[in-house]
């Protein structure tokens, strides 16, 4: 991290200042995250690291204590007023965000104040990073709070290096598309101003592909995707914790004393659950598990001990107090159902723990049960595991969260289906010693090896990569010195290709694919260019070869049509593609169902394909149309086929072949010297690819993502390089 100073985000500063009886506490947080900072090498920067977070005290407050706070970091806390924060935190980020991305839809409370309440904090934040952004700072975003941040600060600061990291789920496009359209596309736009995107799982990093495909209409490739003229790379780091703080404090004497006292207070079997209040962590659902398990096996009566463990949060929110009710409701009641005069089977807590209490309940327990509904990752599961010097105890994990990928040896279980979890309950309160410490070796190397500082050094090294990559592509417009160089490199070749596509790079797109019939300056112009010797030129496109080879007639040049299937070298049309089209019939009657919701779209065959054209219907109609039918077709489609998102046409041709493929075979075929391609749409960004490496200069259409290296605006841009490539000055005064 050499020269570069780190910005972190996060809602929270690592420290709290509360101020009771007239004397002022500093307590500094021990989260994981300001483990992992710590853990990076910032030995390269001079100046110390900004921690940037909204505050939970008052600027009067920070000004009389602030020097106080531990000087590892330089803090800056954002005073946002007492209105806008709640509608931010308690209205939208938890009374939205949070309930939607962990799957309660139900639990949604919707408000446009609170959305813009959302904005108006995230661009105050923004206002604050902008003030003290400096070049080479290496900007890092946590979590749903600040989902638009990453886009806000490249608005201000387009050479920025931002990492944004995701703490929680990334839902399905299923639940996100239940928020307003303006919003989803505000907070999907606003992760994709990051050039680094981190996800705990390689799950919820499809799912965010996903919706930023259907919902933004952008592709992706290998995980990377273009957007406004850059790359924003998304990668899957499951966060892990510090495996040293928990492994090692096994022996301290704060925690065996309270270790000691629990076996001694319960000599029978110990089964414990810790969890924040949250109905997203399955509370209910264990004690109704727990209230199965000893209906089945009554002989564990006064045998064991559920621990209960819920540590108060956000119980400001109505939903969280209910459910806060209903817990100790449900403790209640199975206590009365099964309790004698001398064993309650539920030892129910809600408060917070100190560390050596947390520790003596992790290593004294036999059972870790913890089973939430939908989790991020969860930490609690990997804490657990890393306490156990003895490598005793069995931990029953819900399969619904993060760490459930990682933790293949505990006893996984779904935990809305009560009886698997009972049943699991008794298979862990019975299992042999040595097959603990079998399954529990394993884990405790997993977590070892990937813990919060490898976390954090591996996503950094993504972002530094990613810095990298960016000063590697740059897309210029070809105009002033650019289009000189150019010229000047086809002006000085003995040997030029020329690959040029049709619609929207040589003429402009009509309603009605019939209608772009090239006009006689065009024929001229490609007469010309065409006639010069070096040249060899080819239109390349995706209409159908019979229409290429009436409106192009006579021309000295070649043609590859319907994106590769066809081609025409020396007047002679032949077949690239083996296919005899018997799959259309599966696939028209889906497009035609479309047709039959989109006035004004139509299907176009082709020899060796079907296209969807809905050039003709609404924008946004047409839009969401076009992405469902995409989804629906690369779900149904079987591999040998290809599904194309070109320019408002949605087609299916055989995968053997593309225009990429052709254009690499045309471009090896002979030592060129000079080698151009213009395109304007996905399909020629296959193109632009397949060329990669080749001295080539590939010229984008139009705006858009583009793999191509130079852009021009407009189709009259195209047909004027084109002139000066058909008639150079220099040539017109040798004349």
């Amino acid at each position: 991290m050499t020269n570069n100073r780190l910005v972190i985000i996060s809602y929270r500063l690592p420290f709290s200042i509360k101020t009771q009886n007239k004397t002022t506490v500093i307590k500094p947080s021990a989260g994981g995250l300001v483990t992992a900072v710590k853990s990076l090498d910032l030995s390269g920067s001079s100046q110390k690291p900004i921690w940037i977070g909204c505050a939970d005290f008052t600027q009067r407050t920070w000004e009389k204590h602030g020097h106080k706070v531990s000087d590892d970091f330089e803090y800056v806390p954002v005073f946002l007023d007492k209105a806008t924060n709640k509608a931010f935190y308690n209205g939208f980020a938890n009374s939205v965000l949070w309930p939607l991305f962990h799957y309660f839809p139900s639990y949604v409370d919707y408000h446009d104040e609170h959305f813009i309440a959302y904005q108006a904090a995230n661009q105050a934040v923004c206002a604050k990073v902008i003030e003290l952004l400096q070049p080479n700072d290496l900007v890092w975003v946590h979590d749903y709070h600040f989902l638009a941040l990453p886009q806000l600060i490249r608005e201000q600061a387009p050479d920025a290096t931002i990492g944004f990291f995701l703490h929680i789920p990334f839902p399905s496009n299923e639940l996100l598309r239940l928020l307003p359209r303006r919003c989803r596309d505000y907070l999907l736009k606003g992760m994709l101003g990051a050039d680094l995107l981190g996800f705990h799982t390689n799950d919820y990093l499809l799912h965010f592909l996903e919706s930023v495909q259907l919902n933004l209409g952008l592709p992706h490739s290998m995980a990377a995707i273009y957007y406004q003229d850059r790359t924003t790379l998304c990668q899957s780091f499951p966060i892990g914790i510090n495996y040293g703080l928990y492994h090692d404090a096994y022996d301290q004497p704060e925690v065996v004393a309270e270790r000691d006292e629990l076996k001694a207070s319960y000599p029978g079997k110990i089964i414990f659950s810790v969890d924040r209040l949250d109905y997203t962590k399955g509370v209910m659902q264990r004690l109704d598990a727990l209230e199965a398990f000893l209906e089945a096996h009554p002989d564990w009566k006064g045998n064991i001990v559920f621990i209960l463990v819920v540590v108060p949060s956000r119980d400001e929110i109505q939903t969280y107090w209910e459910r806060k009710q209903m817990i100790e409701q449900a403790v209640g009641r199975i206590n009365g159902k099964f309790a004698t005069l001398t064993w309650v089977p539920i030892v129910y807590r809600y408060a917070s723990l100190s560390f050596p209490q947390l520790l003596a309940l992790y290593t004294a327990c036999n059972v870790a049960m913890i089973t939430p509904l939908r989790d991020g990752m969860n930490l609690v599961a990997k804490e657990f595991i890393a306490t156990r010097q003895d490598q005793q105890g069995v931990l029953v994990l819900s399969e619904l969260t993060g760490a459930a990928n990682e933790l293949g040896e505990a006893l996984l279980v779904n935990p809305l289906d009560e009886y698997e979890v009972a049943d699991q309950l008794h298979r862990a309160l019975t299992m042999p010693p040595d097959e603990q410490q079998r399954r529990m070796a394993i884990m405790q190397q997993r977590v070892d090896y990937y813990d919060v500082k490898r976390w954090a050094n591996d996503f950094f090294d993504a972002l530094q990569r990613s810095r990298q990559s960016k000063t590697t592509r740059y897309v210029r417009y070809l105009r002033g010195s650019g289009r000189h160089k150019l010229q000047e490199a086809y002006s000085q070749a003995k040997s030029r290709l020329i690959l040029l596509d049709y619609d929207g790079t040589l003429t402009e797109f009509t309603t009605k694919p019939e209608q772009a019939v090239p006009s006689a300056e065009l024929l001229d112009l490609l007469r010309d260019l065409a006639n010069v010797p070096e040249n060899k030129v080819v239109v390349i496109s995706g209409r159908v070869h019979d229409i290429l080879e009436r409106w192009l007639d006579g021309l000295p040049l070649d043609i590859v049509a319907e994106h590769g299937t066809y081609i025409r070298q020396e007047g002679e049309w032949r077949s690239l593609v083996l296919d005899d089209g018997d799959w259309k019939e599966s696939v028209r009657p889906l497009m035609a169902d479309f047709v039959s919701r989109c006035a004004e779209s139509f299907i176009e065959e082709k020899d060796h394909s079907l296209a969807w054209h809905y050039r003709n219907v609404s924008e946004t109609s047409g839009f969401d149309r076009s992405r469902e039918l995409i989804a629906t077709l690369d779900a149904l489609l079987p591999y040998q086929l290809r599904v194309m998102d070109g320019n408002k046409v949605v087609e299916v041709k055989n995968a053997d072949t593309d225009k990429g493929r052709v254009a690499r075979q045309l471009a090896l075929a002979h030592p060129y010297e000079f080698m151009m391609a213009v395109g304007d749409d996905r399909t020629d960004e296959d193109t632009f690819l397949a060329l990669e490496g080749l001295t080539t200069y590939t010229v984008k259409v139009g705006p858009g993502a583009t793999n191509a290296g130079y852009r021009v605006n407009t189709v009259a841009d195209v047909l004027s390089l084109l002139r000066s490539f058909a008639h150079p000055p220099q040539l017109a005064k040798s004349t």
